[in-house]
């Protein structure tokens, strides 16, 4: 089972319903081009027309995107400029959660208890820290947890199918 980036949440807001699709890297040259990490490995996330949110809730416009290399330039509706390309440097990008994802959201995880296929109860899912090999679910006793090893996640549980040793530390 996928589990996709984080969707930010904070003690007055909970999950946040938007979930992260690419992040804005450094402008390239003068016309406010923008260097584009995908955040998702959903195709057609990012595409030409599409409407997305940053953090603070501003809403920018794919205008075009090309390769350049083996990296992604996009163009953004009103980024002209290299100034104002580079006031948009290292932000986030976010859309709506699609309608069936074929992946859990980071979201879902937060708050749940888990559990092993024994039904062992390990603690309750408290952040997930983003990490190259596999995302780190946080629990409540400080135990890390890749997201690989979930199986199920239903109600109020995420099942995983744990390596042996995983918890004897």
């Amino acid at each position: 089972m996928a589990v996709i980036d984080v969707a930010d949440q904070d003690e007055t807001t909970g999950p946040v319903a938007k979930v992260e699709v690419a992040q804005l890297g450094r402008s390239h040259g003068l016309t406010g081009e923008l260097y584009l990490r995908l955040l998702s490995d959903v195709p057609d996330r990012v595409q030409p027309g599409l409407v997305l949110e940053t953090k603070t809730g501003r809403r920018v416009t794919v205008v075009a995107i090309r390769p350049l290399g083996d990296r992604l330039l996009v163009r953004l509706e009103g980024v002209d400029s290299m100034e104002a390309a580079k006031l948009l440097s290292g932000t986030t990008l976010y859309a709506e959660p699609l309608a069936d994802p074929p992946v859990t959201l980071v979201g879902e995880l937060i708050g749940k208890t888990l559990v092993d296929h024994d039904g062992a109860v390990h603690g309750r899912v408290v952040a997930v820290q983003a990490n190259p090999a596999s995302e780190l679910m946080v629990l409540d006793n400080e135990a890390l947890v890749p997201t690989l090893f979930i199986v199920e996640v239903v109600d109020d549980r995420v099942v995983i199918e744990a390596p042996e040793g995983l918890f004897d530390l």
